[in-house]
């Protein structure tokens, strides 16, 4: 009694699996396996089958379908895992190509902005800041050399026009003493031509 106590769930067992087969060989396989996701796959092995002494009885054809279906969905998903990666590692190329590229017309714009901003004097670069303070620090001293140069002109005018009214006067004055002395002379000359007549007649 023992040994049949003992052997019991075996042969039950071995009796289940053989009508599992029998019953594989007999049916197909239902559409849930060929149509439906994966998971709906698994909740119908749930539901559909048995459980004895701790052991599930699934049918031959639908583990195989089922595995097969497993090994697929994996597959498809390392498929699209490493497309992914691919496409990451594309928009990282791209992202540091734009980069690269910004970058390269960011020192294209400086450079022309300061090619904008910057002139050459005498063959010396500079800014143009730098020369218009240059140029107009020019202009204000050559500004304030032609007013100096003005009022310079202004006062030797003046000095030249003073000047020219005090030699006028000075003229005249001349004249009046020449006119003077030449009057003078003349009239010495008459009394001394007088004094020889008087002197010769007596």
């Amino acid at each position: 009694m023992k040994f049949i106590s003992k052997t019991k769930p075996a042969g039950l067992i071995a009796l289940f699996i053989l009508l599992s087969i029998n019953n594989a060989h007999s049916q197909t396989l239902p559409e849930v396996f060929n149509e439906a996701p994966l998971e709906e796959q698994y909740r119908y092995l749930h539901e559909q089958t048995r459980i004895y002494n701790n052991f599930r009885a699934i049918r031959e054809d639908m583990f195989q379908k089922i595995r097969r279906n497993s090994i697929d969905s994996l597959n498809r998903a390392y498929q699209d895992i490493a497309a992914e990666i691919q496409l990451k590692e594309q928009a990282l190329a791209e992202k540091n190509s734009a980069a690269l590229a910004m970058e390269e017309m960011q020192v294209e714009r400086d450079q022309a902005i300061k090619e904008r901003d910057s002139l050459f004097l005498l063959g010396m670069p500079m800014s143009k800041t730098f020369y218009n303070v240059l140029l107009w620090s020019v202009i204000g001293i050559l500004a304030v050399l032609a007013f100096a140069a003005f009022i310079l002109f202004l006062r030797s005018n003046r000095i030249t026009f003073q000047k020219t009214k005090d030699l006028k006067e000075l003229q005249g004055e001349y004249d009046d003493y020449r006119k003077t002395s030449r009057e003078r002379f003349e009239q010495q000359s008459i009394d001394h031509f007088n004094e020889l007549k008087r002197l010769k007649g007596i």
